[in-house]
């Protein structure tokens, strides 16, 4: 009986303390898994902070980016801007500049053919009136004889007949005319004049290959002659209308180097210009 009492003793006294027991190390476990949860609070509080923070930073740093990025975009801009205004600005005289130069150019190619053309003309004009003269001193002079022992008339008469029927449009009689004066008075100090006159209507009638045989005619046989430098000039452009540039080349070039200082030189080198020759071969521009 003594024994039963001390075991139902032992038995009751054991469940209290293990019941304590593990009481106590439940709550010991309980203060720590209380005090960890604290912790973690803690560190989420602190990394949500943190992460508050950062994102703040980060949003403050895009949006200075961006206003940066704003800024060089409105500074290129404008400096392209800027430039570009400044180079088309500089740039508008200089163009203005080439233009005047090319139509400057261009106004002094076209005076100079106007200048040559005009010297030709004069020279016409100065050979018409020395022609005039002569029909002036023919009509002036006492009738001639009539023909009775088969001779021919006398040059003036001839010289004033043809240059008559020459200015009224009798070409091909006028030429004619001046063929028989060359015939029947060649050794009359204008003999050379009625070759050029023959080379000058037949270039007035289109017939180039006669009027470029006609003028160095007046070469060949009157190299002495003042109408010279005339013959050469009128070659060349006879050639040069024949679509010949080298033979008109040449004619120039033989008038520029025997004549220099003679008017006729001094057009024949606008034409060697004109041509994009040279006044002697072999020299540059």
């Amino acid at each position: 009986m003594l024994l039963l009492r001390s075991l139902l003793v032992a038995l009751l006294l054991l469940p209290a303390g293990s019941l304590f027991a593990v009481s106590k190390e439940e709550q010991q476990m309980q203060r720590d898994i209380a005090q960890l949860q604290s912790q973690i609070q803690q560190l989420q509080s602190a990394f949500d902070t943190q992460l508050s923070t950062l994102q703040t930073l980060a949003t403050q740093a895009l949006d200075a980016a961006g206003k940066a990025n704003t800024g060089v975009s409105v500074l290129t801009a404008t400096v392209t801007s800027t430039l570009e205004r400044q180079l088309n600005q500089s740039l508008t005289p200089v163009a203005g500049l080439a233009a005047k130069v090319d139509n400057t150019n261009n106004d002094v190619s076209d005076l100079r053919n106007q200048v040559t053309d005009l010297n030709a003309s004069m020279n016409k004009v100065l050979r018409t009136l020395a022609d005039m003269n002569n029909m002036i001193k023919v009509l002036s002079a006492p009738p001639a004889a009539p023909p009775g022992g088969g001779g021919a008339p006398s040059a003036e008469v001839m010289a004033g007949n043809a240059t008559r029927d020459q200015n009224g449009g009798n070409l091909d009689l006028a030429a004619q005319e001046w063929a028989d004066f060359i015939k029947f008075h060649p050794d009359d100090p204008t003999v050379a004049n009625a070759q050029f006159q023959i080379g000058e209507i037949h270039y007035t009638q289109g017939k180039l290959d006669q009027a470029a045989q006609d003028f160095q005619s007046v070469i060949d046989r009157y190299p002495d002659d003042k109408l010279g430098p005339d013959a050469f000039f009128m070659k060349g452009m006879v050639l040069k209308k024949a679509a010949q540039p080298t033979g008109a080349i040449k004619a120039f070039r033989d008038l520029v180097a025997k004549y220099p200082k003679s008017s006729q030189a001094a057009d024949a080198r606008d034409q060697l210009r004109a041509m994009g020759a040279t006044a002697a071969p072999g020299r540059g521009r």
